[in-house]
C-alpha cells in the first residue's frame, strides 16, 4: 500500500519521475539535537525519451529547475514545510547528479508533515526519558486514500532500500519497524513490518551519547 510505503521508507518510509526522466536516488534522514535535515541524492538523471529533441528538452528543464533550486524534488520538501531547502549539484554534465537537502525542526515535525500530505489519519510523539529520546508513529492505514494526487509523497516515494536514519550523536538502543545496523548509529526500514487491523506503529529509541542503558 502507498501509505504503508510512505510510512516505513520516510517517517521512518520505482521512484515517482516526472515525464521520462530516469534517476536513482537515495534518502537520508539525519537526526541531530538542533533538527532534522532530509537529504536525497539523485544519481544519474538522464532522459528516456526516443527522440532527440525530446530528450534534450527534457533534460535541458530539468538542469534550468535544478540550478534554481526548483526541481520536484526541492519542491516537494518545500510542500512538507521544511525550514530551509538547498540544492547542490554533484554531476553537471549529462547524466546529472545532483543532492537536496531539507531541515525541519525535529522528527516529530516531518513525521506529521508527512501524515498531513498523506492525508492519513495518525499521531507522532517525540518524547525525552531521561537521557535516551522516544519516537513513535501510529498510522490508520485505511484513512488514507489510494491515491491523493498532487502530493509531495508522489516526488519523494522510493524503494524501502533506499532510505535510512543517521544519528549525529549518540546511538539507537532499540526500533520497531527499523533494523538497527552494526556500529548503533543508522536505522533501516524493516521491509518485513506490516500492519495490525488497518494499524501500522513504528517506534526508534536512541540514547545520548555516554548515557547508559539499563
Amino acid at each position: 500500500m502507498r501509505m504503508n510505503s510512505a510510512v516505513c521508507g520516510v517517517v521512518l518510509m520505482a521512484v515517482a519521475c516526472s515525464g521520462c526522466l530516469r534517476k536513482e536516488v537515495t534518502q537520508t534522514i539525519y537526526v541531530a539535537p538542533s533538527g532534522v535535515v532530509w537529504s536525497a541524492i539523485e544519481r544519474d538523471v538522464r532522459s528516456e525519451e526516443k527522440a532527440p529533441a525530446d530528450r534534450i528538452r527534457e533534460e535541458h528543464d530539468y538542469f534550468l529547475a535544478a540550478s534554481a533550486g526548483r526541481h520536484p524534488m526541492a519542491e516537494a520538501f518545500r510542500r512538507l514545510g521544511a525550514q530551509s531547502v538547498t540544492t547542490t549539484w554533484l554531476r553537471r554534465e549529462r547524466p546529472y547528479s545532483v543532492m537536496t537537502g531539507a531541515r525541519f525542526g525535529d522528527v516529530r515535525q516531518l513525521a506529521t508533515a508527512i501524515l498531513r500530505d498523506a492525508q492519513a489519519r495518525g499521531d507522532v510523539t517525540l518524547v525525552r526519558d531521561g537521557c535516551q529520546m522516544r519516537f513513535g508513529v501510529r498510522v490508520d492505514l485505511d484513512s488514507a486514500p489510494d491515491s491523493s494526487g498532487d502530493s509531495a509523497l508522489d516526488e519523494l516515494l522510493t524503494d524501502l532500500e533506499t532510505y535510512r536514519f543517521v544519528l549525529t550523536e549518540g546511538h539507537f538502543v532499540s526500533a520497531d519497524g527499523f533494523e538497527i545496523e552494526e556500529d548503533g548509529t543508522i536505522a533501516v526500514p524493516d521491509k518485513t513490518k506490516t500492519a495490525t487491523d488497518g494499524i501500522l506503529t513504528l517506534a526508534l529509541v536512541w540514547a545520548d551519547e555516554g548515557c547508559v542503558v539499563k
